[in-house]
């Protein structure tokens, strides 16, 4: 099992995301946070750490956030795609337009990809990670109903898009969300064939979100453009134990995974109780067969370690699971 780091904050985590020590301590990867608005001052930044972390033998693996609020479900995140074009946001059943721009608009998928490419030919890395791309769905309202969706859903079925929400409906969008996952590949794979693609559906368990288009799990796998699911378990869940909640969430990744030949990623964020939690979380995950344990908020679960005296015991653990 391979061990990866996220930065989540920014070109400002940059400077502060201690590469040496990563990978004395048997970190393999970084997953670096490309913020769309960040991205368009700050590219070079985020290249130049790419560089740097490639340096210490670290795989690098790009998160594209923001980008039309199509990728993380983040309210917090902006967008200026948005604001300059509201005449490709998501159309609700009630003929609202959403904060998100319609994966089937032909030319929100242009900037997409350009932006994409843009991103794979400047930074030096071994892939993207797609993270949660959805369709507006809050308490029954529902999108996109844009003359895009209504021309592919009449070609797709026959009949025209309703404006209630049914199984036809649901079958859509997550269709619309696998096309768009395509396309995503497609334009990093454009720029270097191997780049992998590696997808965050809607996380699984108590947390599953219904309707976002990404819940299909199974479609998500098979898809030629995913090389690997990555499932999200927050380390603050209080509801189960975290063992459980490793191994439901590994469980829920291989089932999709397994028949494809295709890796699982396990995406641990926020802060745990204590360094041995760290630590027991960490053999868990390996003994529920995941590929890859990545962590978040690295200053927070590392100092968990280091107060408990655990970085020795830590060390070893992760290089027991990489042979």
């Amino acid at each position: 099992m391979r061990l990866g780091f996220a930065v989540t904050r920014g070109v400002e985590g940059l400077d502060d995301t201690p590469l040496r020590e990563l990978r004395q301590l048997g970190f393999g990867s970084i997953y670096v946070g490309c913020y769309e608005d960040e991205m368009r001052w700050h590219v070079e930044r985020v290249a130049a750490f790419a560089r740097t972390a490639r340096a210490h033998a670290l795989a690098v693996y790009v998160v594209p956030w923001g980008y039309g609020r199509v990728l993380d479900p983040d309210p917090a995140i902006t967008s200026l795609y948005v604001h300059v074009h509201p005449h490709t946001l998501q159309i609700d059943n009630r003929g609202r337009r959403c904060r998100k721009a319609c994966p089937n608009d032909p030319r929100f998928l242009e900037w997409f990809a350009s932006s994409m490419r843009t991103l794979a030919w400047l930074i030096d890395c071994k892939g993207f990670l797609w993270d949660e791309p959805s369709l507006h769905y809050s308490r029954g309202d529902w999108a996109c109903r844009c003359q895009y969706c209504q021309r592919l859903f009449r070609a797709a079925y026959s009949k025209e898009l309703p404006t209630k929400f049914t199984d036809e409906v649901a079958q859509f969008r997550q269709n619309t969300i696998a096309m768009f996952l395509l396309a995503a590949a497609a334009a990093i794979q454009s720029v270097d064939q191997s780049l992998r693609s590696l997808v965050m559906p809607t996380p699984a368990g108590a947390y599953r979100q219904l309707h976002t288009g990404a819940d299909n799990w199974n479609l998500i796998a098979g898809s030629s453009g995913v090389d690997a699911l990555s499932a999200l378990v927050p380390w603050q869940n209080t509801d189960t134990a975290m063992e459980i909640a490793v191994t439901e969430a590994c469980e829920d990744a291989l089932a999709a995974c397994s028949p494809h030949g295709k890796d699982v990623i396990l995406w641990l964020t926020a802060a745990p109780r204590d360094g041995y939690q760290v630590i027991e979380t960490l053999r868990c995950a390996a003994q529920a067969g995941a590929g890859e344990v990545v962590i978040a908020d690295y200053d927070l679960v590392l100092q968990k370690v280091a107060d408990s005296n655990l970085i020795p015991q830590f060390r070893r653990l992760v290089k027991r699971l990489a042979e």
